[in-house]
């Protein structure tokens, strides 16, 4: 064996000790789960933490806009959520509408255009546009916003994942039409809808994503069924195939493959965006449109939870997409998500960093953009302790609504 060889053997041996996760314990062990209390204190620092810290401002450069995924709209996005879900809260002596408007109110320079790369929910044009509808409820923002969907449909090149593509653009759709109330907002929104989600189906049920067959949450098949069902559940017979051939693909420590062609070889991913984590959260969603396929869906939940239980508890900075909070949100509420959630807090996160020798726990993992809403611990934070205590809490920016 050349020495390069040593090395890299011995790296791989070494990247097995540390493994992507941390380890829980077992299940006969009650006594060593942890459990977290009042939550309501970790909500409000994490909120304040945002304000202090990434505050709105007049106009914004164009490299911070990445629609709901990280910069000003995602975060107008979550403080507008958090108004909707908890009118009562303040936040540094203001109502949470108020910093949703501050945040959606800066300029985002004179021209946004449409994303070359895509149409999903980072597109700033796109994202801007429904959050700006929503928090207003103005409608001639409502009619600017459909005429920046009709732009997409004359454009084939688009994927239709979430991150980028028109399932994405789907879930804004709705988000508008949960958002502005009366007729005149569903005359516009429901054609744009049709229209896309036809073009999805013509598309499927073999999606792919830069040439490859994804399945998870972000990029695949699972997000993509999501999206078209909760908008229009009429669509949900149509798609039953797809989601009996998905079950078929779960394997056998209860996970998913990333994509079809890694395979059960793949790389073990176990968060929201590739993995048992993503899927759990989209099947408790879809179960009431499949009831012919609800004995299959509780058995892969439970399957699947018992993975996200084993392996879940991830090294990554916490955060919805790919960390400890989009997974607790994904086991039944009750001590393991407490467990989860527990491990998760800020002073533990600290004590936790202050005892590990490798440097590698918890490392930011938010492609260097700080307070990002899907990938950052505060903003991930907000919505977690927002949703602790639910029955079958939901992932901002997929199925909150």
């Amino acid at each position: 064996m050349t020495s390069a060889a040593a090395a890299k053997h011995h790296h791989g041996h070494h990247h097995h000790v540390f493994k992507r996760y941390i380890e829980t314990p077992a299940k006969d062990q009650p006594e060593n789960l942890l459990s977290v209390g009042d939550t309501s204190v970790y909500l409000h620092g994490a909120l304040e933490d945002i304000i202090a810290n990434y505050p709105p401002r007049s106009r914004y450069p164009q490299e911070a806009l990445q629609g709901l995924w990280s910069g000003p709209t995602g975060l107008a996005y979550l403080l507008f959520r958090v108004s909707t879900l908890r009118p009562d809260l303040s936040v540094l002596g203001q109502p949470a509408i108020h910093w949703a408007n501050s945040y959606i109110s800066g300029s985002r320079g004179h021209n946004l255009r449409l994303g070359s790369h895509g149409c999903g929910i980072s597109d700033e044009k796109l994202a801007y546009g429904a959050v700006r509808a929503a928090v207003t409820k103005d409608a001639s923002h409502v009619r600017q916003f459909v005429q920046s969907v009709e732009q997409v449909l004359a454009v084939d090149e688009y994927p239709d994942e979430n991150l980028y593509g028109r399932a994405g653009l789907l879930y804004l759709l709705r988000m508008v039409r949960r958002w502005v109330p009366g007729p005149g907002c569903e005359k516009l929104v429901d054609p744009c809808v049709a229209e896309i989600s036809n073009t999805i189906m013509n598309r499927g049920p073999s999606w792919k994503w830069h040439g490859k067959r994804y399945l998870g949450a972000a990029h695949g098949d699972i997000g993509i069924i999501t999206q078209l069902v909760l908008t229009s559940p009429e669509l949900a017979p149509r798609l039953e195939g797809a989601v009996g051939r998905l079950l078929g693909m779960q394997l056998d420590d209860g996970n998913w493959p990333s994509s079809e062609e890694s395979g059960a070889n793949g790389k073990g991913l176990v968060q929201f965006c590739h993995g048992a984590p993503g899927f759990v959260v989209s099947l408790l969603s879809l179960k009431p449109f499949f009831p012919g396929l609800a004995d299959e869906i509780d058995q892969a939940v439970e399957k699947g939870r018992a993975c996200i239980w084993s392996q879940g508890l991830l090294r990554k900075e916490p955060n919805l997409c790919h960390g400890i909070f989009g997974n607790a949100l994904c086991l039944p509420a009750g001590p393991e998500r407490q467990h989860f959630l527990a491990i998760a807090t800020p002073e533990n996160i600290a004590h936790i960093k202050s005892n590990d020798p490798t440097g590698t726990v918890f490392e930011r993992a938010d492609y260097g953009r700080s307070y990002s809403t899907l990938t950052s611990y505060a903003p991930c934070a907000v919505w977690t302790w927002l949703m602790a205590q639910e029955e079958q809490p939901s992932i901002l920016a997929y199925n909150d609504f």
